[in-house]
């Protein structure tokens, strides 16, 4: 009988460890990413209940590996949402419950100009009722963006294929109106990436080329390179 209960209690005390895991992910469950694009000198709010007029990305989705999105492409084309299908690089024998990969969709994708510069951006990625801290705004979130002046994820000024411009992260989950500015150029690309783990440091938000504060210049440097070597291999 004390074996019965001894086994009885030691599943007790399994299921109550995992019971934090179970809502810790609960947490992050469903929250989208949302990024808005328009240009400096237009009217539209960058506030997030205000939609009105501004380009705009989302998903719900965790990527298995970085994926460049072409600004151009993505909204002059016809789809308003799409699938970026990553099966291919899951190893023999695993399986999720859900296609792998990144399922977005587009709004206001109708009133996309070639000839507009859109420098300003909204970012949103906010957990609304986090139960632990590592879910609370300046915390790394699941989800990394990098914004690139060129098309394919690159630095290099499509004007004359010879300048480089810098990229922009964002790694922290947001407020939750999230957090907007303007670059000092139009956005021709950005990357989602899947987020790294909480290890105390500062997680960007508009981080010019990474630099968030406790970065080393040299971490900096390697991970541009990184970054910027990853289109070549996916």
């Amino acid at each position: 009988m004390q074996l019965v209960n001894r086994a009885n209690q030691a599943a007790s005390l399994a299921l109550l460890l995992l019971v934090p895991e179970i809502r810790a992910q609960s947490d992050t469950s469903n929250q989208n990413i949302t990024l808005r694009f328009s240009q400096d000198s237009s009217d539209t709010s960058c506030s997030y209940t205000d939609s009105d007029g501004a380009l705009t990305f989302t998903t719900q989705s965790i990527p298995l590996l970085g994926h460049c999105f072409d600004f151009r492409a993505l909204f002059s084309g016809n789809p308003t949402q799409g699938f970026v299908n990553q099966t291919e690089n899951l190893g023999s024998g695993v399986h999720y419950a859900q296609d792998p990969g990144i399922h977005w969709q587009l709004l206001n994708a109708n009133d996309f100009d070639p000839q507009v510069n859109y420098s300003k951006v909204l970012y949103r990625q906010h957990v609304t009722n986090p139960a632990s801290e590592q879910y609370q705004p300046g915390h790394y979130a699941d989800r990394v963006v990098t914004i690139y002046p060129g098309p394919g994820c690159r630095q290099l000024n499509p004007a004359d294929n010879k300048t480089l411009f810098p990229w922009y992260g964002f790694s922290c989950w947001s407020e939750e109106q999230g957090s907007c500015g303007v670059l000092g150029y139009s956005i021709a690309s950005f990357s989602i990436q899947p987020g790294r783990e909480d290890d105390g440091r500062t997680c960007w938000v508009f981080a010019r080329e990474g630099s968030a504060p406790s970065l080393r210049p040299a971490e900096m440097a390697v991970l541009a390179t990184v970054l910027l070597g990853l289109w070549f291999v996916i």
